[in-house]
C-alpha cells in the first residue's frame, strides 16, 4: 500500500508539472503564417496575440462596425485548415500539456477529441487554425462579450452566424468567408439568390488549383435548403476538464501527504512518550 501510495503521488506531481509546463507555452504553431496546403490564396494575414488588440472596441463603435470589423478580422486571423497532417503539427489532436484529459479522450471518443474543435472560443483564437465552424464559434465569442446577440446557423455543410446588429435588425455574417449578409434568415430563405451579391466575390479567394469548391450558386442552395437550424456549441467536459487537471494531481498526492502527517504524528507522540518515561525513571 505505501508503495502505491508513493507511485501516485509521483504521478500527481508529474502531472502538475505537466500543468506548469503548459503555461509557458501556446496552442498556435507559428508554421501557419506559410502553410501551403490551405484553400485560400491569402489565408491568414493577421498574428497571434496581436490580432486580440483588433477586437477592442472602439471608441462610440455601433453594434454592426464593430461586427462587420469583427467578422473580418477573424477571416484575417483563422486559417482554414483541418488536415490530418495537422494533428500534432498545429495541436488539432489537443496536445497533454495542455490539457491531459481532452488527450486521453481522444482515445475514449476518437470521433470528437482526435480533431477538437473547442467550445471556448479563446482557446480556438490562440490555436488559430480551423474549418468554417470554428471561424463561426470564435465570432459568436467576441460578439457575446461584447452585448452582441449572436447564433450559430447551421446550413447542413456550412456554418455562418445569425447576428442582431441593432434593434430590430438581424443580418448574417460568414467569418470563414469574410462575407457579410445583410438580411435575416427568412427573406433568405423566401429568396436565396439575394446572397449571391454577398458572395460574389468567394470564387476569387481559392487557389488556381483547387477545382472543387463551394460557390455562390451552391450556397444559396444551402441557404435555402431545408434542415438549417440554430444550434450551440457547448462541450461541459471540455471546461470541467481544465479545471479537473490541476484538481486531479492534488488528489493523487493526497494520501501520500496523510501517510507522511500520520507518521510524523505518530513519532512525535513516541518521541514525548519516551521522554516522560525517561523523567519519571530518573
Amino acid at each position: 500500500m505505501r508503495n502505491f501510495k508513493q507511485v501516485i503521488f509521483l504521478l500527481g506531481i508529474f502531472l502538475l508539472l505537466l500543468n506548469i509546463y503548459g503555461l509557458f507555452k501556446t496552442l498556435r504553431n507559428p508554421e501557419i503564417y506559410t502553410e501551403r496546403n490551405t484553400w485560400f490564396l491569402s489565408d491568414i494575414t493577421l498574428k497571434y496575440p496581436e490580432i486580440k488588440n483588433e477586437f477592442i472596441r472602439r471608441e462610440n463603435e455601433s453594434d454592426k462596425d464593430f461586427a462587420i470589423r469583427a467578422n473580418k478580422n477573424v477571416h484575417d486571423g483563422i486559417l482554414h485548415y483541418w488536415e490530418d497532417e495537422g494533428l500534432a503539427k498545429y495541436h488539432l489532436t489537443v496536445p497533454p500539456w495542455d490539457n491531459y484529459l481532452l488527450y486521453v479522450a481522444r482515445y475514449i471518443d476518437p470521433k470528437i477529441y482526435r480533431k477538437y474543435e473547442f467550445s471556448n472560443y479563446k482557446k480556438n483564437l490562440e490555436r488559430g487554425i480551423g474549418l468554417c465552424s470554428t471561424h463561426s464559434i470564435i465570432l459568436k465569442g467576441i460578439l457575446n462579450n461584447n452585448g452582441i446577440d449572436a447564433d450559430l446557423l447551421d446550413l447542413r455543410h456550412h456554418v455562418v452566424l445569425r447576428t442582431k446588429l441593432d434593434k430590430n435588425e438581424w443580418w448574417i455574417l460568414d467569418p470563414d468567408y469574410g462575407v457579410v449578409v445583410p438580411f435575416d434568415t427568412a427573406a433568405v430563405r423566401a429568396d436565396p439568390k439575394i446572397i449571391l451579391t454577398s458572395y460574389k466575390d468567394m470564387n476569387s479567394l481559392y487557389k488556381p488549383e483547387i477545382k472543387e469548391h463551394y460557390t455562390p450558386k451552391y450556397l444559396a442552395e444551402l441557404y435555402g435548403g431545408d434542415g438549417n437550424r440554430i444550434y450551440s456549441v457547448d462541450n461541459w467536459f471540455e471546461y470541467f476538464s481544465y479545471w479537473a487537471i490541476w484538481i486531479i494531481p492534488f488528489l493523487l498526492m493526497l494520501p501520500y501527504y496523510i501517510q507522511l502527517f500520520r507518521r510524523n504524528k505518530y513519532n512525535i507522540s513516541d518521541y514525548a512518550q519516551n521522554n516522560h518515561i525517561t523523567s519519571t525513571v530518573t
